[in-house]
Order: C-alpha cells, then sequence, then structure tokens
C-alpha cells in the first residue's frame, strides 16, 4: 500500500470526493501466457531468469526435472500458471494523488503489474439517491482490520450485472492511460490536523 497516506487521510479523501469521481473497472493483470513460438526459442536458449521471483522459478524447474511425482510440485505449477495467465476482476477506482486507488479492494493499484481494460463513470449507475461513500468499521465488516470508508449502495445486482457484463469481454486493450487523462486535474479536499 502506498505510504504516502495513512488510513485516516485515505478515509478523509474518499469521503470529500463526489460519486462521479468514482469508477466501475475491470482490471487485467499484464502476465500473458508464452506463444508456441517464444516457448520454443526460450527453451532452445539458455535463458537467463530475471525478477524477483526468479529463485523460485529455479527451484520449481529443479522440483519438475528430478521430482518422480507430480503431485508434489502440482501446487507450484499451479502458481506459475496463474501468474501467466489473464486474470480479470472487478473494481471501483479513483484518483489519489498521482495513483489509483481500489475503494472496493482499499489497496492501491499496481499498474507494473495490472491494467484498466473497461470503465464506466460510478454515476451512470449510482447517484446519490441509491448510493454514498461511507465509513465503516471492523465492527461492521469483519473483514476489515480497521475503519475504511467504501461504497454503500442500496441495490448490489447493478455491480453484479456490470462485472458479469464486462468480465468476459475479448477486446482488453490497456486503457489505464486514457483513464488517467480523463480524470487527472479532478481535486479532492484533504483536511489536515
Amino acid at each position: 500500500m502506498n505510504k504516502q497516506y495513512s488510513q485516516d487521510e485515505l478515509n478523509q479523501i474518499l469521503l470529500a470526493k463526489p460519486l462521479n469521481e468514482f469508477y466501475l473497472a475491470i482490471i487485467e493483470n499484464k502476465q500473458e501466457l508464452l506463444t508456441d513460438e517464444e516457448y520454443n526459442e526460450i527453451t532452445k536458449r539458455d535463458k537467463t531468469i530475471c525478477g524477483d521471483n526468479k529463485d523460485e522459478i529455479g527451484c520449481l524447474f529443479k522440483k519438475i526435472q528430478i521430482d518422480e511425482h507430480p503431485k508434489d510440485f502440482a501446487p507450484d505449477l499451479m502458481k506459475v500458471m496463474y501468474s501467466l495467465a489473464q486474470i480479470r476482476h472487478m473494481a471501483i477506482l479513483t484518483i489519489i494523488g498521482d495513483d489509483i486507488y481500489d475503494i472496493g479492494n482499499a489497496k492501491f493499484e499496481d499498474l507494473k503489474r495490472n491494467k484498466i481494460i473497461y470503465y464506466d463513470n460510478l454515476t451512470n449507475y449510482y447517484d446519490e439517491t441509491n448510493a454514498r461513500i461511507k465509513l465503516f468499521t471492523k465492527e461492521e465488516e469483519p473483514q476489515l482490520t480497521q475503519k475504511t470508508a467504501l461504497l454503500d449502495v442500496d441495490d448490489e445486482t447493478v455491480i453484479y450485472e456490470y462485472e458479469s457484463s464486462h468480465l468476459n469481454q475479448k477486446e482488453n486493450e490497456d486503457l489505464t492511460k486514457a483513464f488517467f487523462d480523463e480524470i487527472k486535474g479532478k481535486t479532492y479536499t484533504l483536511k489536515r490536523k
């Protein structure tokens, strides 16, 4: 999570924003499965594995080469498969400073690993009569670890319908820049103590 803001500051920023500064969006990870040609090219050459997980990948390769029982390394193999698969989720986004914040999951979106492939202004679906940004406590929402500002809606079926309409769309162009261009410059009010 972005350390620039405390949770109290985040809550204050979110509660001060009007609903038209929140967006329903479909997020997709940037990892892509290798094509057959890419896979053949990699296996033919002595490729150097880079990145934060290179030790884990190297360990998995060794297990695959020497283990006689595939079930022993199946969970590791599944982990790699999931990291390469195109995975999507729905989010409710807004801008805080220069970063995209996912209010539904109460976290900043990692744009090195994810991209926005669809988004709509929240007010196309909700307005002040049927939705609000509200402060929730641990007692109200047991999955929360602290007081957190979240979207509170009268009818959640709208969100489920939005998700089912767009989650499986074929187009997956990265719209992150378009999202930034459209909403950059909108301001929020932060009252510091």
